[in-house]
């Protein structure tokens, strides 16, 4: 039988998971090598070996095709014997978010995906990652560490919209509970991307990497007081997750290029994560507030990716062949 070349989905996907998990592989290490909570241990164990199975089996398939293996990350990005950063609640809260968004990314990988060893591992990792994600609930509920959506009373009887006023941003209606899933989640994303840039802002020895982190928490911050007071207009208190989750150690732990490509990362998610959240929502100024915060988020990984490119740090996706550039050498 014929073998089936890969599509150009398939190898942007497959590069795209090997370089995130090679550095999720550093990251899941090191706070396996620093948590203290045994039941959060095991959900860090599971969560390594998730990475560290896509990362050997995407490679393998870029192996098998004859195609260059990306860089992505390595031990060399990480001190796995550095100083305690993050306390276990972090750890846990997460695990949880990763087991989200990769449960999604796999989701998303398999469905343009077309040859059946592909849609193979991308089937399987969603269904791992999803395993992780309902492990880290489960562990954070056990433990009273998991932070709830609200829990709100609704009306008893199917209502339908009557008019313009229930888009009005003048006239603001209680919010929907579609509209509450979103301020919610975008509050606990933004929280922990707040802790996350402070410890980065504390482990580097960057000046310039320093003040970039610090913008980021300051971001995370402002956005999450944003939602949080939709949510209070609404007489409905945001459930927050604690802030004192970082040590004080300034010991480095992750290389720059690790952590300013985490924060790319994590800069992608929160612009898909208002876009969604924008479609969705029915109240105007809800929407142009996830739009504005939106752009302000494009400009802060804007500045990101300036930085990984004036450090020779920013990894290129494999692209199709430049005819033009092949005529003229030829």
């Amino acid at each position: 039988m014929k073998k089936i070349d890969l599509t150009s989905s398939e190898i942007g996907m497959l590069w795209t998971q090997y370089v995130q998990n090679s550095m999720t592989v550093q990251i899941l290490s090191y706070l396996l090598a620093t948590v203290e909570d045994e039941e959060i241990k095991a959900v860090v164990t599971y969560a390594l070996e998730i990475a560290r199975d896509v990362t050997s089996d995407t490679r393998s398939f870029f192996k098998e095709e004859g195609l260059p293996i990306p860089k992505g990350f390595t031990e060399e990005d990480v001190e796995v014997n550095a100083p305690k950063l993050f306390l276990d609640p972090f750890i846990l809260m997460f695990l949880e978010s990763i087991g989200k968004a990769g449960a999604a990314a796999h989701a998303v990988s398999l469905a343009v995906s077309s040859r059946k060893d592909v849609r193979d591992l991308f089937t399987k990792s969603a269904t791992n990652t999803m395993k992780l994600y309902n492990m880290s609930v489960d562990t954070g509920l056990a433990k009273g560490l998991y932070v709830r959506p609200p829990q709100i009373d609704v009306q008893d009887e199917v209502e339908y919209v009557e008019g313009k006023k229930y888009f009005s941003p003048f006239n603001k209606r209680v919010l929907n509970t579609v509209e509450l899933i979103h301020l919610f989640e975008n509050i606990k994303t933004n929280s922990i991307g707040e802790m996350i840039c402070t410890g980065f802002a504390q482990t580097t020895k960057s000046k310039k990497i320093q003040s970039y982190m610090e913008r980021g928490k300051q971001i995370s911050r402002k956005h999450s007081k944003v939602f949080a007071d939709i949510l209070m207009d609404s007489d409905i208190r945001p459930p927050m997750p604690s802030s004192g989750c970082v040590t004080n150690s300034t010991s480095p732990v992750f290389s720059d290029r690790l952590m300013m490509f985490f924060k790319s990362v994590l800069s992608a998610a929160g612009q898909g994560n208002y876009s969604t959240a924008s479609t969705a929502s029915m109240r105007y100024d809800l929407v142009l507030n996830y739009q504005r915060l939106s752009v302000e988020i494009a400009l802060y990984a804007q500045d990101g990716a300036d930085i990984l490119m004036k450090n020779g740090w920013l990894e290129e996706p494999p692209q199709a062949l430049d005819r033009k550039e092949l005529r003229k050498k030829s």
